[in-house]
């Protein structure tokens, strides 16, 4: 996606999440489960800033680059970028490109390593829709080539591309049921609502990302019946965005590492999810999920140190603004520089939140690291510096206050 593209759509982003929080009001007014854990949202929001970082950096150029390269070189048909038709095509191209690459996300192991991130958060909300893995760039753009060899322009690509992804964070809410004779073609939030789940007749089904009809083609499509339950069928267990990204790759290495058979350990990152060698159990099923005994992952975070974190985070989202708002005006060194800043800080709320006795030293030393970027910007003349030091000295100060009173009041029972 355009940096700036994103950068535009991240205001719309939060003013939708603050409509849904005033749904979610009612909802609980009349006795409805809560649509929001700060915990959950704050940990799918920290993977949605970190791919956005790293696509900014490295990833998307790839794609991008090698897309047009292969336009360049071996395209089929010459389609004109100013022809409605092209635009159409592109528009169905890319959706079906869509689905392809979200079903293999699902059936192969190594892809699914990537794509589990998206679904480990136990809650379905627009937050939820910004949760992505920070590695899904680095595959994805290999199922989007067929429409540079169809011969659609890269800019039309890039466009098509960008309404996709844009389209599919608003379905990704239960504050919204079915829609009437727009569930026969469209993806909707009652189907999407599917495709998250993990009950047994929900498990992959419904991949569409704007169009329903490859699913009900393809013989992939189930309707809602009654509401799924949310998450992975091997919980995650953490709000750390670190972890939920290397999480399934631990896990697939060790089953490679531990399994006899050489073909098995190849295997292990190409099969299905639900395969596992004969020597480790043979092939597991879904279990049924019973919504009246699960328990969902969570945490009790202090009123200050949440306080907090809803500061920092609001201070992260305006560097990630302007790094992708002036991604291409930037130097490398700026970049990294802000990279370094907003990265270091995602790993540190989850740690916050779940009370981890590391977090406290590693967010002054995040806050030092800030300070310093920001004295080296005053040196060079520029204003913005003195804001960002003025901003690491009060945070660290604010910081050390509220660490001070948890520690008095007990209420620093911190895990390792």
């Amino acid at each position: 996606m355009d940096g700036r593209a994103v950068a535009l759509a991240i205001p719309l982003f939060f003013l939708l999440i603050g409509i849904e929080l005033i749904a979610e009001r009612r909802r609980r007014a009349r006795g409805a489960e809560p649509l929001y854990r700060f915990a959950d949202s704050i940990s799918s929001l920290s993977c949605g800033i970190g791919q956005q970082v790293l696509q900014a950096l490295v990833l998307t150029t790839v794609g991008v680059a090698t897309y047009a390269f292969a336009w360049e070189k071996a395209r089929v048909f010459d389609l004109d970028a100013k022809s409605p038709v092209t635009w159409v095509v592109a528009f169905v191209v890319v959706d079906l490109c869509y689905w392809v690459y979200h079903w293999a996300s699902h059936r192969v192991n190594f892809l699914w390593a990537m794509h589990v991130v998206h679904h480990s958060s136990e809650e379905y909300n627009l937050s939820t829709a910004l949760r992505q893995s920070w590695f899904t760039n680095a595959t994805s753009w290999v199922f989007y080539l067929p429409a540079a060899f169809l011969g659609i322009p890269p800019m039309v690509f890039l466009l098509a591309l960008t309404l996709n992804i844009l389209y599919q964070f608003w379905i990704h809410t239960r504050a919204i049921g079915k829609l009437g004779f727009l569930e026969a073609f469209m993806n909707t939030p009652s189907h999407h609502r599917v495709h998250h789940g993990i009950d047994p007749k929900y498990i992959d089904k419904n991949y569409g990302g704007i169009f329903i009809v490859w699913d009900r083609l393809f013989r992939t499509f189930i309707a809602e019946q009654e509401e799924p339950s949310y998450g992975t069928v091997k919980p995650l267990g953490s709000f750390n965005p670190f972890w939920a990204n290397v999480d399934l790759f631990v896990y697939l290495a060790k089953m490679s590492a531990k399994t006899k058979r050489w073909p098995d350990k190849i295997l292990v990152w190409l099969g299905p999810p639900e395969w596992q060698p004969q020597d480790l159990g043979g092939p597991v099923t879904v279990p049924p999920v019973d919504k009246s005994t699960r328990v969902k992952y969570d945490v009790s975070s202090s009123r200050p140190y949440t306080a907090y974190i809803c500061v920092q985070f609001a201070i992260v989202a305006v560097i990630l603004f302007a790094l992708l708002w002036a991604q291409t005006a930037l130097s490398i060194a700026e970049t990294l520089a802000g990279s370094v800043v907003v990265m270091a800080a995602l790993g540190v709320w989850s740690g916050l939140l779940e009370r981890r006795a590391w977090a406290v030293p590693i967010e002054f030393a995040r806050l030092a690291t800030f300070a310093a970027v920001s004295i080296l910007l005053v040196t060079q003349g520029d204003w913005i510096g003195a804001a960002g030091l003025a901003v690491a000295i009060g945070s660290g100060v604010w910081l050390s206050r509220i660490a001070t009173r948890s520690a008095v009041s007990g209420h620093t029972k911190l895990a390792a």
